[in-house]
């Protein structure tokens, strides 16, 4: 029986999957994991990357359509959907 998960793929090709599913609209880890195929547990790992590069944002918090589960947080890769910071620059 065939795996549908792209354990296959190396890390720097989920990585871009998981990078483009998040791109297409704002999504749980949850949502990329059944859409991608890409384990939950390296998604997060990526989302950390992704965070430290300033390349994601959490865009708010919604129901998940996979668990169910409220107040998960939804996720976006595209810098238009990124939410407005209203922080002052200190430099």
């Amino acid at each position: 029986m065939a795996n549908n998960r792209t354990t296959q793929a190396n890390g720097l090709d989920q990585r871009k999957i998981v990078f483009n599913a998040f791109f297409e609209s704002p999504k749980t880890m949850k949502e990329v994991d059944q859409e991608t195929g890409v384990m939950r547990e390296n998604i997060c790992r990526y989302v950390k990357y992704f965070r430290k590069r300033n390349t994601i944002a959490l865009v708010g918090y919604r129901k998940c359509k996979v668990t169910g589960r409220t107040k998960v947080g939804a996720y976006t890769t595209n810098k238009d959907l990124f939410p407005i910071s209203n922080q002052l620059k200190l430099f």
